[in-house]
């Protein structure tokens, strides 16, 4: 782990337990700023600044940079917020219901809301998937796009949008199919509306709390996640009454314990978490390090290819690279995961 990196993990740990960051000497502040930046964590970790001592804080330059960012951050999810609103409205005019997946919802449960990132918005609208989109197109003249897996991207006022008709690709791994059948299931029989918001509704906890591990673990296996997708774990947790049981039952079926045990385990020992919200799991602790040290810097870097038969070769590599990661999240084998994801580019290459 690096200085800066040590520091980002302070700051997260300060926010976390409330309490006084504790920092070494000798900063590389702009360092620190582009981990936490590169982590989805500055917002979190501007809030931590403010319990330094003004000695150990930024030089003023870099403050002012870093409070510039924060207020763009804050910016931006207002904008959503807004959006969400008007869609939600022009939703309910035709008589759809609007859930709201991750982002927005999630952000609810961190220290401040406005504080953690925020991108495109998901969205699902209780089956009424192909009505939503066609009146979409046909009342406000917003051009849909379906060539993705999962669920069909459209734009507004410069937000992309993903309205899913499924919560997973199903294409993608065999077991993820079973994982999909459940969370339907789950969000049929029950899901919580916002106080404030009309015709706004989010997951019930359990719910979330498979779907959550399952899109983490899948971004997890394949390419990477960061720290910001660990402390919505975190949130997550800390605020709901947890059905263990119902949860170990789900992910017993479909072999992702030990990703849930190595979460659970980062959340405690890196992130300041209490050890108390977390049920006790057997866990390898090598493979909690290799995986925070994963998520800190990834040990197959990210690449992109203009050449076909290049990129072709770098995802196979990475592929093979990331068989550990594939053993902890799917029960599959790795080359029954291969066909099926071959299949999966094939049916839809944007994939």
């Amino acid at each position: 782990m690096t200085k800066a990196q040590e520091v980002v993990i302070a700051l997260i740990n300060s926010e976390v337990t409330q309490n006084t960051p504790q920092i070494p000497t000798n900063i590389n502040w702009e360092e620190v700023l582009g981990v936490a930046t590169s982590q989805g964590v500055f917002g979190l970790c501007a809030d931590a600044l403010q319990r330094l001592p003004r000695e150990q804080r930024p030089g003023k330059s870099l403050l002012m940079k870093w409070i510039g960012q924060v207020g763009f951050m804050e910016n931006c999810y207002q904008k959503h917020e807004e959006l969400i609103k008007k869609l939600a409205r022009f939703y309910a005019d035709n008589g759809i219901r609007l859930m709201i997946l991750k982002g927005y919802g999630l952000s609810h449960l961190w220290p401040n809301p406005k504080h953690r990132p925020v991108g495109d918005i998901d969205t699902y609208n209780f089956g009424s998937h192909v009505l939503a989109d066609r009146i979409m197109h046909e009342k406000l003249g917003i051009p849909i796009e379906n060539n993705h897996h999962k669920h069909s991207v459209f734009s507004i006022c410069g937000v992309t949008v993903e309205n899913h008709y499924s919560f997973l690709n199903v294409h993608g791994h065999r077991s993820t199919a079973e994982i999909e059948d459940i969370l339907e299931e789950a969000v049929a029989g029950e899901c919580v509306k916002d106080k404030e918001l009309q015709n706004v509704y989010y997951p019930s906890m359990r719910f979330n709390s498979l779907y959550l591990l399952r899109h983490s673990a899948e971004h997890f296996a394949s390419v990477q996640i960061n720290l910001r997708q660990v402390l919505d774990w975190g949130f997550f947790v800390r605020a709901n009454d947890m059905d263990w049981d119902w949860l170990f039952c789900q992910l017993g079926n479909v072999g992702m314990k030990q990703y849930l045990a190595i979460l659970n385990a980062i959340c405690v020992k890196h992130l300041g978490f209490d050890a108390t919200l977390f049920p006790v799991m057997e866990v390898d602790d090598n493979l909690v390090e290799r995986s925070f040290n994963d998520i800190l810097i990834p040990e197959f870097q990210k690449e992109t290819h203009k050449n076909a038969l290049a990129e072709i070769a770098y995802r196979f590599k990475r592929w093979n690279a990331n068989r550990w990661k594939h053993d902890i999240v799917y029960k599959e084998s790795m080359w029954q995961s291969l066909c099926t994801q071959t299949w999966s580019h094939i049916l839809k290459p944007s994939l």
